[in-house]
């Protein structure tokens, strides 16, 4: 149903074909509701405004922009203040990481409902368009 054919060679093969698995991939998340070119899940620190525990990690966005600056919670976006938002955790290295979940962010958990893969996606996806971006120059 996502499967594409990037070469025009009458075939999807997602399993020998790059262009074919990298278009299908892009239809699947376009399939969902991707928003190209808009933010997916920036790194925050809670501010000095922030008053109790940080919340469960939820599949759905339950927080806007605002709401979430209002409580304290400081990222970096130029999305609108009534975009919808959440605030998530894990644990990282040196210890809890906070991160604001946008839209595109939930459009990966689609695939797989796993707050902790829709980053590792998200992060490795980062690292690979670092490199092709310094292969450019």
């Amino acid at each position: 149903a996502y499967a594409v054919d990037s070469t025009n060679d009458g075939k999807r093969d997602i399993w020998k074909n790059w262009p074919d698995v990298i278009g299908s991939i892009a239809n699947y998340l376009v399939q969902h509701g991707w928003i190209s070119g808009n933010p997916i899940v920036p790194p925050a620190t809670l501010g000095s405004q922030w008053g109790g525990e940080t919340p469960a990690n939820t599949l759905t966005p339950e927080e806007t922009v605002a709401s979430l600056r209002r409580q304290g919670v400081v990222f970096s976006t130029k999305l609108s203040g009534d975009a919808k938002s959440q605030l998530i955790t894990l644990m990282g290295d040196h210890g809890e990481e906070v991160w604001v979940a946008f839209h595109n962010f939930f459009v990966i958990t689609r695939y797989n409902h796993s707050v902790m893969y829709a980053l590792a996606v998200h992060q490795v996806g980062q690292k690979i368009a670092e490199e092709v971006k310094r292969g450019e120059s």
